[in-house]
């Protein structure tokens, strides 16, 4: 449902507040039209925009972690999924719970060691910190991709060159 983000309305030194709370409620206004809601979700949604958020914006899930989730979801998408957990969940004992969120998730419990794992522990520490350092700028790299919109150039541009030779030597 996400189609567009207010949050650059946040940045006082393009418009006041007042107008902020008009840009979000004109948003409101046109996403009510748009979408069809019960009134409880009517409800749910005004206050979440009375309460200084965009239609757009989303709460935070209260059962799974929505940390640059693709797509984007918004407070509405949100509520329903949250109601609909919520729903599946009652009257489930604490360990069926605990499935059910997993297999929503699509989590898999850890495999046994492997070789590969074993392999792991035996690497120096300078060599695990190097590894998990360009991981971490690997993760970043791609989550600025996205966000820029360059997703499918990025993924074109890797399966022409994957296979090609760097053209320099990596220090460890």
């Amino acid at each position: 449902m996400t189609e567009y983000s207010y949050k650059y309305y946040d940045d006082d030194r393009l418009f006041t507040e007042e107008e902020i709370q008009l840009l979000k409620k004109r948003a409101l206004e046109e996403y009510e039209a748009k979408y069809p809601m019960t009134p409880a979700e009517k409800r749910a949604l005004r206050k979440w925009v009375a309460s200084g958020h965009s239609v757009y914006e989303h709460p935070g899930s209260r059962y799974i972690c929505l940390y640059g989730a693709y797509p984007p979801r918004d407070f509405l998408d949100v509520y329903r999924m949250d109601r609909e957990i919520k729903q599946d969940l009652k009257g489930k004992i604490r360990a069926e719970r605990e499935q059910y969120l997993k297999e929503y998730t699509g989590y898999t419990d850890p495999p046994e060691e492997t070789p590969e794992s074993i392999a792991w522990k035996q690497l120096p520490d300078p060599i695990k910190d190097r590894i998990r350092k360009l991981e971490r700028e690997s993760f970043y790299l791609s989550m600025f991709i996205a966000q820029e919109g360059l997703w499918t150039e990025s993924q074109e541009f890797l399966n022409d060159n994957m296979d090609n030779p760097i053209p320099f030597e990596l220090e460890w």
